[in-house]
C-alpha cells in the first residue's frame, strides 16, 4: 500500500473514527489499532470496539492499492505533530511495518495485516428509512440525557426507537424521569421497536454538530434483527441493539392534569442551579412551594441553607414539591429561552413538562420525598 494525503485531512477523518473508543480496546490488542484500507476513491477507516463501528472516508491519491491495521494513538501522535496543511506519505510493507514521510521526517510504526482485525459487516440497508439530520439531532438531544448510566439494567442504557401508526419516536427513562420525542414526519416502511445505545448516538450527535449538517441532508437508518446503521454520505455508524424489554413508558404519562403552571426558563433555570448549590450532591432535593403569583424555592445541605422567590402564573391553593435539581435543570437546558409549562395532579405524583405550541416534546419527572 502506498498513499499520498493531506495533513490536516487525515487527522479529521480519524478523529471521527477515534471517538468511539472504549475501554475494552485496552484489553484486547488489536483493538488499539484501526484499519486502512484502500477504496476506488480513496482511503476507508474502519475503528471498532466490538460493540460499535465507525467507518470514514478520507480522499488521497493511491499509488498502489493495500490494506494494513495500525495503533490509532501513535499515528495520530505522528500526524499531530508534522506541519499543518503538509503533505503526508503513507506506505505499508510485507512485514506490517508502516513507513510515514513528510518533508524530512520519517517515522515507522509496527502495524497488523487486516486479517487480525474483526470483521465489521457492511450496512444492510433492506430496512432502511431516512431522517433529516438537524431533526434526528434535536430528537436525540433532546432525550438522551434521560437514559440511564447504570450497567445492572442494560435496557436502560439506550434509547427506544418506536415507528407505530405513522409517529416515529425516541424514548428515554432512567427510572426515575423520562423523555420523549415524537414526530409525524419521518416514515418508515415497516413498524419497529428497538433499544439503540445512547453511545452510538452521542457518536453520532457528535458528528453531525461537527460537520454542521442541517435537515437539508438526510441520514439513512438501517435497522436488522440485531444491528442499527447509520449512513452519512460516506460516513458510516453501526452498532448492536440492546437486547431486553423496555418499560412501558406511555403508562407513565399522566393522562389527566388538575394545575398547569406556566414561568419563564432562564429565570427557573438560574433559580434552580442557585438551590442546587445548597443541596446536597447526590439525590439533593430543591423544595418549590408554590402560591398565588409566586414560587419560593428552598434547599439545604449539612452547612448551607438556600431561600429563593420568583414569579410564576398562578391562582390556586399554596402546595409545596421536591425535585433533584439536575433532572429539572436537564430539562430545562435542552428546552431553549422560553416558556415551560409544568403539569401537576398531585405532589406526590409525577410531573409532566412540555413546552407551550410544541408537541414533540414531553418530559415526565418524579418529585421525591421530603421529611
Amino acid at each position: 500500500m502506498k498513499i499520498t494525503g493531506n495533513r490536516d485531512n487525515l487527522i479529521k477523518g480519524i478523529q471521527i473514527i477515534q471517538a468511539g473508543t472504549s475501554s475494552k480496546t485496552g484489553t484486547i490488542p488489536i483493538l488499539q489499532n484501526f484499519l486502512m484500507e484502500t477504496e476506488d476513491t480513496g482511503l476507508k477507516v474502519v475503528f471498532t470496539d466490538l460493540e460499535m463501528a465507525v467507518k470514514h472516508h478520507i480522499n488521497v491519491n493511491i499509488k498502489n492499492a493495500g490494506n494494513i491495521t495500525v495503533p490509532v494513538k501513535k499515528f495520530m501522535e505522528v500526524i499531530q505533530n508534522l506541519a499543518e496543511g503538509a503533505e503526508v506519505n503513507i506506505s505499508a510493507d510485507e512485514s506490517n511495518r508502516i513507513l510515514i514521510n513528510s518533508g524530512k521526517s520519517k517515522f515507522k510504526i509496527s502495524g497488523a495485516p487486516k486479517t487480525d482485525y474483526p470483521v465489521i459487516p457492511d450496512l444492510d440497508e433492506t430496512n432502511s428509512f431516512r431522517v433529516p439530520a438537524g431533526t434526528l439531532e434535536s430528537m436525540i438531544t433532546g432525550t438522551i440525557f434521560s437514559a440511564s448510566t447504570e450497567d445492572d439494567r442494560h435496557f436502560l442504557n439506550g434509547l427506544l426507537w418506536k415507528y407505530e401508526k405513522g409517529f416515529f419516536s425516541v424514548v428515554a427513562t432512567d427510572g426515575r424521569r423520562l423523555a420523549l420525542a415524537s414526530t409525524d414526519k419521518i416514515k418508515s416502511k415497516k413498524d419497529f421497536k428497538v433499544i439503540v445505545p445512547s453511545k452510538i448516538l452521542n457518536e453520532l450527535v457528535k458528528f453531525i454538530k461537527t460537520a454542521e449538517l442541517d435537515d437539508k441532508e438526510e441520514i439513512i437508518v438501517a435497522l436488522s434483527s440485531n444491528q442499527i446503521g447509520f449512513k452519512i454520505d460516506k460516513t458510516v455508524f453501526i452498532s448492536r441493539l440492546i437486547e431486553g424489554n423496555f418499560p412501558a413508558y406511555d403508562q407513565i404519562i399522566p393522562k389527566t392534569k388538575e394545575i398547569s403552571i406556566e414561568t419563564d426558563i432562564p429565570k427557573f433555570v438560574a433559580v434552580t442551579k442557585r438551590a442546587a448549590i445548597c443541596s446536597t450532591e447526590r439525590g439533593g432535593a430543591v423544595k418549590y412551594t408554590f402560591k398565588k403569583g409566586i414560587v419560593v424555592v428552598n434547599s439545604a445541605s449539612q452547612n448551607m441553607d438556600f431561600e429563593d422567590e420568583m414569579e410564576v402564573d398562578y391562582k390556586g391553593k399554596d402546595f409545596q414539591v421536591s425535585f433533584n435539581p439536575k433532572f429539572i435543570l436537564d430539562i430545562l437546558k435542552s428546552a431553549g429561552e422560553g416558556k415551560v409549562i409544568l403539569d401537576f395532579n398531585t405532589p406526590a405524583t409525577p410531573v409532566m413538562v412540555r413546552l407551550p405550541g410544541n408537541d414533540d416534546f414531553t418530559y415526565i419527572v418524579m418529585p421525591l420525598r421530603t421529611q
